[in-house]
């Protein structure tokens, strides 16, 4: 499969997962002002809003799967959908421990310095692990730009 019909499939899950992201950030902020004296409260709902991205994400996990039968790009797909999970847990976890006491605030803040770098750049290493294996692979700054570029021309079609 090229890489354009790739994209083709990509584009409608991430204009679902800005579409959900939005409404959720919506509720996340009325909650918030709701909650607002009650700090517990506003923590956990601002860790349980980041189960919408994890169920995209295996959506998306799901779709880059179909793309290749190779073994180690299916290994490196499935173990980046894996470390988004582990992710998800610790941080719901580190959030957790705060907020019964468990945790002080300066642990958890270096918990957050150590953890954020590896979390942040893991994703960028597997893609271009997974471009070397497969030259066609959509990578996520490829994936962005092609959402840049279709909601330009849609742009500009309400222009005309």
């Amino acid at each position: 499969m090229d890489r354009e019909a790739r994209l083709q499939k990509l584009v409608p899950i991430e204009k679902t997962y800005r579409r959900m992201m939005f409404t959720s950030s919506v509720l996340i902020f009325g909650a918030a002002l709701y909650f607002l004296m009650n700090p517990i409260y506003s923590g956990v709902i601002a860790v349980v809003s980041l189960v919408p991205t994890v169920f995209l994400e295996w959506r998306k996990t799901r779709t880059y799967l179909q793309f290749n039968d190779e073994p180690m790009y299916r290994r490196l797909i499935r173990l980046n959908f894996s470390m988004l999970c582990f992710t998800f847990v610790l941080l719901f976890g580190l959030v957790a421990l705060f907020l019964t006491g468990h945790m002080n605030r300066d642990g958890l803040m270096w918990a957050m310095v150590i953890g954020a770098p590896p979390s942040v750049l893991w994703p960028f290493w597997v893609d271009r692990k997974l471009l070397q294996l497969d030259p066609e692979h959509v990578t996520s700054s490829m994936l962005a730009k092609a959402n840049r570029e279709q909601l330009k021309r849609r742009l500009d079609g309400i222009n005309d």
